[in-house]
């Protein structure tokens, strides 16, 4: 039998799954890490853990490939897209600057002068979770760090080269770095000089869905994989998991919610004015680009809410669910803010936090939840609004934790005014690994033929709720004018630190 193995690395967790062509599932592995958080906004990662996971996941799959007669055709790998790491021979010299780091803020603030151009050299204003500001920050406040390093790798680019022993990233990947053209494809010399960056300390740029390199000697006299195996970059994550979850066509929007949360929609071509509404990047889809938003702190405040209010939510999940159908097609008339908005729906004002408003003696916890619910969905929907300036949006892809709730799925669809399809796919960043993969390999001519292929069972479908579609509307009208009266004031949130009296 025929079998791929697919590499997904998480923030969390590295998982190794080995599938057949058809997309049963043979055997998986997953292994879970933890990120250091410092006071000083640091965030970093071992870098060494990501090479002896992947030492692991692909011993086990070797093992299990050859105890049950099974042939390892193809590996493909999927990833994080924003973390550093520094290498020096292909072995790290500085621990993994993790995406979420925000020690680069201040950086990209001293730059903030630069944004329209880098908006339209790559595709985003310069973004402290981007590689390049990660890697010019490690230039000015670890300068013998950057000196010593050969290369500037992603997570995925340090495993490509420990497996094959050849430096590349894929232009999804490249198109989060800030760095690269994203008309041209190539790492832009402009970009370059502003940040400080030697061009030589960078990765060749490929294609995804392109053979990266083949496992090596060494590599397979440590894992038991066989010498000349192929390694496909599929892409970064969102874009695979937008691609496994149905993302194909150019009128569908996929929404993948979880602690942070991405709107993305595929266009064939980019504009000719690009909008720091949006983030362009490259899709994992060969020929068409991504608009993305991104909602860092997605459900972050839901969790908060989940946490205080009621508990674990994997003990009270039947309660939340409970709790929300309670008050579904009734008109609470709580109303909140549910996180900053992010830059890419066109305000940034961090000063604002969740905020609360017509609490009286009658309401109850299930209105506060429902309340909060609602206004992240329609915070979302703000975003899809913005994605229709770029052609129709006929349908709704969801995807993410906030999936498995039925009435929760519900309320997306009234508060988007569109179909939604919630697909069987439990595993759709690796599903869209594995597309790319078995297309590379020529199992499959095209990347629809392959998803049809390799996904079974029906998407469940929701279709909007007339009745409860113009509450969503009269919801969102409130939430505005509550970020209006409160933006750009103290108004309680900020944290105030105390101060103390020495004698």
């Amino acid at each position: 039998m025929k079998s791929y193995l697919i590499i997904d690395i998480g923030t969390s967790s590295m998982r190794g799954i080995l599938f057949d062509q058809e997309g049963n599932r043979l055997n998986k592995l997953q292994l879970k890490y933890h990120p250091t958080y410092h006071k000083d906004g640091g965030v970093e990662q071992d870098a060494n853990t990501f090479y002896e996971y992947c030492e692991k996941i692909c011993k086990n799959a070797s093992n299990f490939a050859r105890e049950n007669d099974i042939e390892i055709c193809a590996l493909s790998m999927t990833a994080q897209r924003s973390s550093l790491i520094p290498v020096k021979n292909g072995k790290p010299t500085h621990s993994t600057i993790m995406w979420q780091d925000t020690r680069v803020n201040r950086l990209v603030s001293e730059y903030e002068a630069y944004n329209d151009f880098f908006i339209k050299k790559s595709g985003s204003p310069l973004n402290a979770v981007y590689l390049g500001s990660k890697i010019s920050w490690l230039k000015h406040e670890r300068p013998q760090i950057y000196e010593n390093s050969e290369k500037m790798l992603n997570i995925s680019s340090y495993l490509i080269y420990a497996m094959t022993g050849q430096y590349s990233m894929d232009t999804t990947y490249g198109s989060r770095t800030n760095i690269m053209n994203i008309k041209t494809l190539d790492w832009d010399d402009d970009l370059l000089k502003i940040l400080e960056i030697d061009r030589e300390k960078l990765p060749k740029l490929v294609a995804p869905g392109e053979i990266a390199g083949t496992i090596t000697k060494e590599f397979a006299e440590q894992t038991g994989l066989v010498e000349g195996t192929p390694l496909i970059s599929a892409g970064g994550d969102q874009q695979c998991a937008a691609m496994g979850e149905g993302l194909l066509n150019n009128d569908s929007v996929s929404i993948n919610t979880g602690t942070g949360g991405y709107i993305i929609k595929n266009i064939d071509e980019l504009p000719e004015i690009l909008s720091d509404h949006l983030i362009y990047n490259v899709s994992s889809v060969p020929g068409k680009y991504i608009l993305e938003i991104d909602l860092l702190a997605c459900s972050s405040v839901l969790n908060w809410f989940i946490d205080n209010f009621y508990g674990d939510i994997n003990g009270n999940y039947d309660q939340i669910n409970k709790d929300i159908k309670s008050c579904y097609g009734k008109n609470i008339n709580v109303t909140a803010i549910p996180y900053p908005k992010g830059k890419s729906v066109g305000t940034n004002d961090t000063r604002i936090r969740t905020a609360f408003t017509n609490i009286g003696l009658s309401t109850t916890k299930p209105d506060m939840l429902y309340s909060l619910m609602t206004s992240l969905f329609v915070e979302i929907n703000d975003g899809i609004n913005i994605l229709r300036a770029y052609g129709p949006v006929s349908s709704v892809i969801i995807g993410g934790g906030l999936t498995n709730s039925k009435v929760m799925n519900q309320m997306q669809a009234d508060a988007y005014n569109l179909t939604l399809h919630k697909s069987p796919v439990t595993e759709s960043t690796s599903i869209g690994a594995l597309i790319s993969v078995l297309v590379n390999q020529g199992v499959y001519s095209t990347f629809q033929e392959a998803r049809d292929n390799l996904v079974h069972g029906e998407s469940q479908v929701y279709t909007p709720n007339a009745n409860n579609i113009s509450y969503q509307r009269e919801f969102n009208n409130r939430k505005a004018q509550l970020y209006d009266v409160l933006k750009g004031t103290k108004a309680g949130f900020f944290k105030e630190t105390k101060k103390t009296t020495t004698f």
